[in-house]
């Protein structure tokens, strides 16, 4: 136990993962402000203000970019597109609704990350300690599988939302866009690799309690 509490890897993940948690609360703290005050800054100055939000590039249900190939006869190509071609929409905007649509969908993404690095800081603070397998951490350690779940879910959904209401407000000429895609599987598999990992903290747990009591 002792080499694990004199590791510097730990340490130096607890204090990355400290300028992380904080960073969320600050830029929290921002967006909010921003939310509240931007309507008072646009009418006073009115400067325009980057609004973003992501799309796909191309139209359809499979949003598809087609590309023009100069002598594509002479190659044998018949069609050329990017597949899931995929961006960011900047507006540089006095609309105060684009803004706040595209900040609030930043906001409610950054108050789930932020729940995800509290559980993680508080799992490396008791490694730290030496208080590993124990079954609250077993229960942080599923929380936070849950967590990325969740906020994958909520990432997608927020910004599949946001980038339809931009759509709805503007008329697009060119390129054709369309709304983004829809969650990633690679967050689902690693919220369920983490939810594994809690299950096999708490088995293991178990065993060392029944060979405590064994013993």
């Amino acid at each position: 136990m002792s080499s694990t509490l004199n590791s510097r890897l730990p340490r130096i993940v607890k204090i990355l993962l400290d300028i992380l948690f904080w960073l969320l609360i600050f830029v929290i703290a921002f967006l909010i402000l921003w939310i509240a005050f931007s309507p008072i800054l646009l009418n006073v100055s009115g400067i325009a203000i980057t609004s973003s939000v992501p799309m796909a590039v191309g139209s359809g249900d499979e949003p598809r970019f087609e590309v023009q190939i100069a002598g594509a006869e002479t190659k044998g190509i018949r069609n050329a597109f990017v597949d899931e071609a995929q961006g960011t929409l900047r507006l540089e905007t006095t609309d105060w609704y684009l803004i706040f649509v595209s900040n609030l969908s930043k906001l409610l993404i950054a108050l789930g990350l932020v729940y995800v690095v509290y559980l993680l800081r508080s799992v490396f603070q008791d490694l730290l300690q030496g208080e590993v397998f124990t079954q609250e951490n077993v229960e942080k350690v599923r929380r936070i599988g849950y967590a990325v779940l969740v906020v994958g879910f909520l990432q997608a959904v927020v910004e599949y939302f946001a980038a339809r209401e931009v759509l709805r407000q503007l008329t697009i000429t060119s390129p054709a866009l369309s709304l983004p895609s829809p969650f990633e599987a690679e967050v689902i598999l690693a919220s369920l690799l983490i939810l594994v990992l809690a299950q096999v903290w708490g088995y293991g747990l178990e065993l060392e309690h029944e060979k405590a009591l064994t013993i």
